[in-house]
C-alpha cells in the first residue's frame, strides 16, 4: 500500500512473553498508521480481534478505523463486551456480518440454503454472538467458509465502503465519488 508507514514496534518495560504485549506487537506489525480497515477474522482470529480490541481501551486507534468486520466461523462472545458498549454496538451493527458453515448434525435445512441466505438463530445464538447479522457460509467445511462465501463478503465490504465514501464525500462537500476516491480514501 503506496504511502502508508506501519506502526512502529514499541519497546516494552514488561515480561516479553506476555500475551497481551505478543498481541500487541503481531497487530502493530500488520496494520498501516493510517486510514481506514475493513475486516475479515476467520475462526479463532475473531476471538482474538475482540479480545485485542478489549485490551486496548486507553487508546482506541483500531477501533475507530474499523468501518466493517466479516466474522466467519468466529469465537467471539457478545458477552464479552457486556461493560463496553462502543465495542458491542459496531459488533452488532449493520456494518458487521457473521458468516457460518452448517454442521450436518445440529442444523436443519441447511443443504437448501444458499451462500448469504440468512440464517436462523436461536436463544444460544443470540446470547453468545447478539443480533449480528447471520448467514450462511455455504458449506459445511469450516476450513472453506471464507472460499465458498467470498463473493458475499466483498459485497458486504463494498456496500459499506460505498456508504462511507458517500457520507464523506458529502461531509467534505465532494459530489463525484471516484476524485474523492482516488485521492482520499485510505482503505485497506
Amino acid at each position: 500500500f503506496e504511502g502508508q508507514g506501519v506502526l512502529k514496534e514499541e519497546e516494552s518495560d514488561g515480561d516479553n512473553n506476555d500475551e497481551g504485549i505478543k498481541r500487541e506487537r503481531a497487530m502493530r506489525a500488520i496494520i498501516p498508521v493510517e486510514g481506514a480497515i475493513y475486516v475479515l477474522a476467520h475462526s479463532a482470529a475473531g476471538g482474538q480481534l475482540v479480545r485485542y480490541l478489549l485490551d486496548q481501551q486507553k487508546d482506541a486507534p483500531l477501533l475507530s478505523r474499523i468501518r466493517c468486520i466479516t466474522f466467519t466461523d468466529s469465537t467471539h462472545s457478545i458477552q464479552w463486551l457486556k461493560h463496553h458498549p462502543h465495542i458491542s454496538t459496531l459488533i452488532q451493527s449493520s456494518k458487521a456480518l457473521y458468516v457460518r458453515s452448517a454442521n450436518r448434525m445440529r442444523d436443519d435445512d441447511w443443504e437448501n440454503a444458499s451462500p448469504g441466505d440468512e440464517c436462523p438463530k436461536d436463544h444460544f445464538w443470540s446470547h453468545r454472538f447478539g443480533d449480528i447479522k447471520t448467514v450462511w457460509a455455504g458449506t459445511t467445511e469450516h476450513s472453506l467458509s471464507n472460499w465458498t462465501a467470498h463473493k458475499l463478503i466483498w459485497d458486504h465490504f463494498d456496500e459499506i465502503r460505498g456508504q462511507t465514501k458517500d457520507y464523506f464525500a458529502e461531509r467534505n462537500g465532494r459530489t463525484n465519488n471516484i476524485d474523492f476516491i482516488d485521492k482520499k480514501d485510505n482503505d485497506v
